[in-house]
């Protein structure tokens, strides 16, 4: 975790507030919401999936190999997670500090590797893998 602070002359400064080795990503930047970052922890040499971090770096949980996300794209919706798993499943997750709380899954996409990110525009999720590109509604229910 960095600082970058404009200083009395105009410049600005870069200060190391904490490292944690316990939270990385390989493919795509953590997400934050309600003072908690959501990341799919994932480099060459570890993958621990899913991981909930505290904003002054206390890593709170990790679902491991259960499920194990890989790689994968997320972005934040309504105060709600959509994530791949880096592999074919598409996950919806309410962000909870206190454990990993999925609410639904699909199986979507086909190659098995999939590190793109996500973007939702007007209802509409882009999502892809190595070979696809797909386009799918979302939509809240009642709507």
């Amino acid at each position: 975790m960095i600082k970058v602070q404009r200083k009395e002359d105009g410049t600005y400064g870069v200060a190391e507030l904490f490292k944690n080795a316990d939270f990385a990503s390989h493919t795509q930047p953590p997400i934050l919401y309600k003072d908690h970052f959501y990341v799919q922890y994932t480099v060459n040499e570890r993958s621990d999936g899913l991981v909930c971090m505290t904003i002054d770096g206390k890593v709170l949980w990790k679902t491991g190999e259960d499920p194990l996300f890989n790689k994968g794209g997320a972005i934040l919706v309504d105060g709600l997670l959509l994530a791949t798993d880096g592999n074919r499943m598409l996950y919806l997750i309410e962000p909870d500090p206190s454990g990993f709380k999925p609410l639904a899954k699909t199986e979507l996409l086909e190659s098995g590797e999939n590190w793109a990110p996500l973007a939702l525009v007007d209802g509409k999720l882009l999502i892809r893998d190595h070979k696809n590109l797909k386009c799918v509604l979302v939509a809240q229910q009642g709507r």
